[in-house]
Formats: structure tokens, C-alpha cells, sequence
């Protein structure tokens, strides 16, 4: 299901900057409503959401912002602050890198580092660098400084949702280094 939002990055390429403002914002706006509503609905409203939407959400969105809340305020963010290259490339690394490291580290993880797996975090490394490649105009050594910064981030036990923190994490270390060779 994560990879869906791989349309978001996709976007960027396809629609003018109003229509994809238009869709993160409204996206955004309206999965951040079915949270709310989630988190301070009546009970009839709670247990409503919780019977016909709570199989949607992972074990850990039950008690904070649904992955999708988090996805969309990320692009959002991402989209309005980095270079449209570099904002692509941070959404890839999210959705690419956290699918196939759930994956691989719930597969074959063995060893562990904090909650997640080596394997995992290799997983992530190696399926972005590779899918990364795909965005157009985006330097190589650009874009593994960001997999890497993003892989690391992905792998800390940080309090912010790393659906937000590693988009705008690696996607400034890609900017920043963009800067960098621009000058």
C-alpha cells in the first residue's frame, strides 16, 4: 500500500505547481480531518472510524497521525522547500526505502540496531539508490547522500514520524550539496 504514494513524486514531474499544491493540500486537509476525528470525535464518531477505516492503519497509527497525514504534509513540505528534483527524490526515499526495509527486516532481520534491523536498513539503502536513479536530472552523488542521510534517519529512534523526518532530512542534504555545486 505504501508504494502507492509513489504517484506523489510522479506528480511533481506531470502537473503544474497549482494542481499539485491543490492535491497535497487537499489531501492533506483531509486525512489531517480523519485523525481529528479519530482522536476527538464523539465515541459514536471514534468507534465509526474504528470499524469501517481502523483496518487501514498500521498497529502504531492508532494512537498518532495516519501514515497518510504524515505523507502528505511531508510532500507538502518537500515540494514548497527543496528543488523539484530534490523533492522527488525525498519522496522516493521515503516510500521506496520504508516499504522494502519493513520488508526485508521483518523477513530476515537478524541483527538488530535500536527497534529496526541491519538487514532492513541495507534493504533501504539499496532499493532507493537504485530507484532513485529514475528521477530526471538528479546528480548520482547528490542523490546517495540523501539515501544514506535517509537510511540513517529511518534507522534513529527519533519522537517525530520518520515519514516526515526522512524526506525533509535527506531532501536538505541533497539541497544543500545542489547548493553547494551550483556555486
Amino acid at each position: 500500500m505504501h508504494l502507492i504514494s509513489l504517484v506523489i513524486p510522479a506528480g511533481f514531474f506531470i502537473f503544474n505547481t497549482r494542481a499539485v499544491l491543490i492535491f497535497l493540500l487537499g489531501g492533506l486537509l483531509f486525512f489531517a480531518l480523519f485523525d481529528i476525528l479519530r482522536f476527538f470525535g464523539t465515541d459514536s464518531v471514534k468507534r465509526f472510524m474504528g470499524i469501517n477505516f481502523g483496518f487501514l492503519l498500521r498497529p502504531r497509527e492508532h494512537k498518532s497521525f495516519s501514515g497518510a497525514t504524515t505523507i502528505l504534509l511531508a510532500s507538502l513540505l518537500v515540494y514548497t522547500f527543496y528543488d523539484l528534483r530534490i523533492a522527488a527524490a525525498s519522496m522516493v526515499i521515503i516510500v521506496v526505502g520504508d516499504a522494502f526495509a519493513a520488508l526485508i527486516g521483518r523477513a530476515i532481520g537478524r541483527v538488530r540496531i535500536f527497534s529496526k534491523s541491519l538487514e532492513g536498513s541495507m534493504a533501504f539503502i539499496i532499493s532507493t539508490a537504485i530507484a532513485v536513479q529514475f528521477i530526471p536530472g538528479l546528480i548520482s552523488r547528490i542523490s546517495f547522500v540523501g539515501v544514506l542521510g535517509g537510511a540513517i534517519i529511518e534507522l534513529l529512534p527519533l519522537p517525530i514520524d520518520d515519514n516526515i523526518t526522512v524526506p525533509m532530512i535527506a531532501g536538505g542534504l541533497m539541497q544543500f550539496f545542489m547548493n553547494q555545486l551550483m556555486l
